[in-house]
């Protein structure tokens, strides 16, 4: 796990000082190691050391340092946080002199050995024991085909100095990131947005259209805009092409992944033994690891199944002595999972950490959360996460594997019925769709007539005036009309017509992207690696294909991970029906103890935004509603205070 950055200096403008300070910056991604690449057409790339190079490595290849005034045609800056091979062997940027290639990555490619196998049967000779070579010489037999080979999360760039070209890869499902941005003398990639701020190429410019998302609906990472106009993330599953010998060096993008639904044919039974498999082997592979792997772990469903799992393959292996898992927990038991948490600590014999995010921890560290997050994010819950990787990073452990990417599968949030009920009634299921009603009813004491009737008008494409009731009425935009003006541009919601259309927009639209950024900056803020087996593409399309009461069946939501689990995890997890996550007591914090400070940047930001993006009475009005409990509690105050908090962060 590194921290990358790739500079294609098409008007000779930029120099060696230029990637210096966009290393420095991250240093946290990688504080083991450091490195550079430069390269000019006709010449060989010249490898560097830096400030922060290691003594072994600098001892073993003997690099020069970094001129700052070096000039090149591509450039590269690498942040090595050692995980396989932690021997100068491994050390980034990587040559391959036989194929005239060269690299610099961030991520991992869990089945790496498989690939190197296959490799070596066709002649291949490897010098390292790194997955970093096995990139080099994949692409040297198979060129941009390798990537479908790869399971794992990756963002990286290739040079091809012999044909002059370069690629910028990113991950099926953007694990990991990779933002990109044309300046007016080079062309940019790198792990995080701040690396670009450091170019005098940049200057700051907010993108209104992204601010009025995140503001009226909590949204972000959507599509590939950023909150800074011209800084881009490159789409999951996507590559850019530069053609180095070109004058203008225009990228050209091209999709590599589409997702493929692998449809299932079977009974639910042999359905839930193949997603067992599926997982466990998902986890084995995120197992691979040349330092202790932790995890983290919330009493929840689907980090229980990680843990349980993790445990039984390395009693398997004879390799068990207690994993070490980190968990955030809270005096207010409302907001804490600890006695489930137990649960599995007993049932493993895992070595646990706790830690209890406090308002006032919040206070003092937000500014600093929010630089290493470089956008703004949804709720104080991303806090509570920061929380725990600080934890772990306390308690010595540089991987963690979690239950990232279930919900998004498998129904894990509300607002999937009406999907639900409108695929049933479109593919005529219609005992399917009274069991599902008729449990409902039994469960809540009525029918569900919202869900039926929501369901009729997504089918029948139209309203059903006086019928339908409000709240399942389809909207372009939630209720803002405290934003200015009232009507946010290009808002990303619409509906979907059954579970699976849902569940395929939550992975690829909202909310997965922006909790793997989360979770992406969270870690590596410090210096974590963190690993999510449920975002094993093998396990995505498979679940992709099954039947949506395979997935959520009368009311209860991953119906498949619950029965592919039992007997593996303890019982009381296995039958849990609240869904908590990251959390953090928000609503306590705004009426409570953090009032003061809630309304004192919640003035700020009016002053500084008022008449342009906030309507300030309205705002006000807003959250004083909702402070006096008058207003039914959401996540808009903590919305605009996070905004302005980061807005001062990054322009002052």
């Amino acid at each position: 796990m590194c921290g990358i950055l790739s500079v294609v200096n098409f008007r000779n403008k930029l120099s060696g000082i230029n990637l210096s300070k966009a290393s420095a910056i991250i240093k946290h991604r990688g504080p083991d190691d450091e490195g550079f690449l430069t390269w000019q057409p006709g010449e060989q790339p010249v490898i560097c050391a830096g400030n922060d190079t290691a003594l072994s490595t600098r001892n073993h290849w003997q690099y020069p340092d970094l001129d700052p005034g070096q000039s090149f045609k591509v450039g590269f800056a690498h942040r090595r946080l050692s995980i396989l091979d932690l021997t100068p062997a491994g050390h980034q940027p990587m040559l391959y002199q036989k194929a005239r290639l060269a690299i610099t990555y961030n991520g991992e490619v869990y089945n790496y050995l498989e690939i190197k196998a296959e490799l070596e049967k066709v002649g291949h000779k490897f010098i390292t024991a790194s997955d970093t070579e096995v990139i080099l010489h994949a692409w040297e037999e198979w060129g941009p085909d390798c990537l479908n080979d790869f399971n794992g999360m990756f963002a990286f760039v290739i040079l091809d100095y012999e044909k002059q070209e370069l690629y910028a890869v990113r991950d099926r499902f953007g694990v990991k990131p990779l933002y990109y941005y044309a300046g007016a003398n080079a062309f940019y990639f790198a792990s995080e947005i701040k690396q670009i701020r450091t170019s005098p190429d940049y200057t700051f410019s907010l993108n209104e259209t992204i601010a009025r998302q995140y503001l009226a609906a909590g949204v972000a990472d959507h599509n590939d805009d950023t909150f800074e106009t011209g800084i881009k993330s490159l789409t999951p599953g996507f590559y850019i092409r530069i053609d180095l010998s070109s004058a203008t060096c225009k990228p050209e993008l091209t999709k590599w992944y589409y997702t493929k639904a692998r449809q299932w044919h079977g009974n639910f039974e042999t359905a839930a033994d193949k997603f067992r498999r599926l997982l466990t082997d998902a986890v084995r592979l995120r197992l691979r690891s040349d330092v202790k792997v932790g995890s983290c772990l919330s009493g929840g469903l689907d980090s229980s199944s990680i843990v349980c799992i993790a445990a039984d393959l390395l009693k398997a292996d004879g390799n068990y002595t207690g994993q070490e898992t980190v968990t955030a927990c809270y005096d207010d038991a409302k907001y804490d999972e600890w006695n489930f948490a137990q649960e599995v600590i007993k049932k493993t014999n895992a070595q646990p950490h706790r830690v209890f995010p406090s308002f006032r921890q919040l206070q003092e560290e937000m500014d600093t959360f929010l630089w290493h997050q470089d956008e703004p994010v949804g709720s104080s819950s991303v806090y509570s996460q920061w929380a725990v990787f600080k934890k772990t990073h306390e308690a010595g452990l540089k991987v963690m594997i979690d239950g990232q990417g279930a919900d998004e599968q498998l129904a894990g949030y509300g607002g999937n019925d009406v999907p639900l009920y409108a695929g049933l009634l479109a593919k005529m299921k219609l005992f399917a769709l009274y069991d599902e009603a008729w449990h409902y009813k039994k469960e809540k004491g009525t029918w569900p007539y919202g869900f039926l009737l929501a369901a009729l008008q997504l089918n029948s494409g139209k309203t059903i005036p006086g019928l339908l009731p409000e709240k399942y009425r389809i909207k372009k935009t939630p209720d803002v009309d405290w934003l200015q003006p009232a009507e946010p541009s290009g808002i990303y919601s619409w509906p979907a017509h059954d579970l699976q259309e849902n569940l395929y927009r939550q992975l690829h639209t909202t909310p997965l992207p922006a909790l793997l950024r989360y979770e992406d900056h969270n870690s590596m803020a410090w210096s974590v690696e963190s690993r999510t087996p449920f975002m094993d593409y093998r396990l995505i399309e498979f679940n992709a294909g099954l039947p949506e009461r395979f997935i959520y069946k009368r009311g209860v939501r991953k119906n498949i991970l619950r029965q592919a689990m039992h007997g593996i995890i303890p019982e009381a997890i296995e039958n849990r029906r609240d869904k908590m996550g990251f959390v953090t007591p928000e609503e306590v914090w705004l009426k409570g103890e953090g009032k003061e400070w809630f309304n004192d940047s919640i003035d700020k930001a009016c002053k500084q935004f008022g008449g342009h993006l906030l309507d300030a009475g309205k705002v006000r009005k807003y959250v004083d509603e909702m402070i006096a409990g008058k207003r039914e509690f959401d996540f808009m105050p903590w919305r605009i205070v996070c905004f302005y908090r980061w807005f001062k962060r990054i322009v002052g």
